[in-house]
């Protein structure tokens, strides 16, 4: 009977049903995720910087101590009602994922702190380059001359940026490089443990969080002027603000779960193209990043480079 019933489908002409957002099979659940994801991730890099900006707190690790005690509490009340399902994992196993996010996201904080928005946006780009060098030395991953192409624009593009950011300076360079040889570290050498514990993003953020959050509490000595942040003074726009700035960290964590394995690779890569430029571009607009022609045409010249790297991986594994 089903046979018959796709012969009168095909014979009728009829087209097939959309479930989905605006006649598309996207499920509203999902472009909810989609939308939440991209307002979140953008939003919670434009109020750090405005809370240094601004409120003139430059405490960025304790600001992350602050982020990561919020998700290991949210994430605590998510499991409570019953938003994800909990699976046992041994501190053991544990510890080394948490030590990879410690550094990527203290380091990566650090780049904001000393950087500006922009400059911070390209050189999370240059984790690409890095990974694929990263594995060529390591496993011996020999790059494909297509995928070679595309990074051609890639580097030109974070050169030009680079050397017109009128905000570059050196630390904020080497807290960078740090940052990109951290984030593509963890990455390489924590993604196995990662499938070998077989937790999805809120599991595993419910056991990582609370030590990385003892982490970042015991970096602030080393990175933040502890003397500063005690005689910081505590207004309510800056509670509110460190509040606000907690919260979007945490729906960073919620609507990736919603997105990651529930969007094809190119609605992925799209909405992570998306984040790059609306990041760049409230951090002008909001702001008031300085910036000249050379600057955004290197920016510009990246981002072709990275949409051009992300298509050709997209066909090559269309292919396999």
């Amino acid at each position: 009977s089903e046979a018959k019933n796709d012969e009168t489908d095909k014979g009728s002409g009829a087209k097939p049903a959309h479930h989905g957002v605006c006649g598309t099979t996207l499920p509203a659940v999902t472009a909810m995720g989609i939308c939440g994801n991209v307002a979140t991730v953008v939003g919670v890099v434009i109020m750090n910087k405005y809370i240094q900006k601004v409120h003139g707190m430059k405490a960025m690790i304790f600001l992350s101590f602050c982020h990561f005690v919020t998700t290991a509490i949210g994430t605590r009340v998510l499991l409570a009602v019953g938003f994800f399902r909990y699976k046992a994992a041994s501190t053991r196993a544990i510890a080394p994922v948490a030590l990879g996010s410690l550094g990527s996201v203290a380091f990566m904080n650090l780049n904001l702190a000393h950087n500006s928005v922009g400059f911070y946006q390209i050189s999370k780009l240059a984790c690409i380059p890095v990974t694929l060098a990263m594995g060529y030395c390591i496993d011996g991953v020999v790059v494909p001359f297509r995928v070679k192409l595309t990074l051609i624009p890639l580097v030109l593009g974070m050169g030009i940026a680079t050397v017109h950011d009128v905000e570059a300076s050196v630390p904020g360079t080497m807290y960078a490089t740090v940052a990109v040889l951290c984030t593509v570290a963890s990455q390489t050498f924590t993604s196995s443990l990662q499938r070998s514990l077989g937790c999805d993003s809120n599991q595993l953020l419910y056991h990582t969080s609370p030590l990385i959050a003892c982490g970042m509490l015991a970096l602030c000595p080393i990175f933040d002027d502890v003397a500063a942040l005690y005689a910081f003074e505590w207004t309510a726009p800056v509670v509110r603000d460190v509040a606000a700035s907690c919260l979007l960290a945490l729906g960073v964590n919620i609507t990736n779960y919603l997105v990651l394995g529930k969007t094809s690779p190119l609605t992925y890569q799209v909405v992570g193209h998306l984040k790059t430029i609306l990041t760049i571009a409230f951090g002008i607009i909001v702001l008031h990043h300085q910036t000249n022609s050379k600057n955004l045409l290197g920016i510009g010249i990246a981002m072709l480079g990275v949409v051009s790297y992300s298509e050709v991986k997209r066909r090559m594994q269309l292919g396999r």
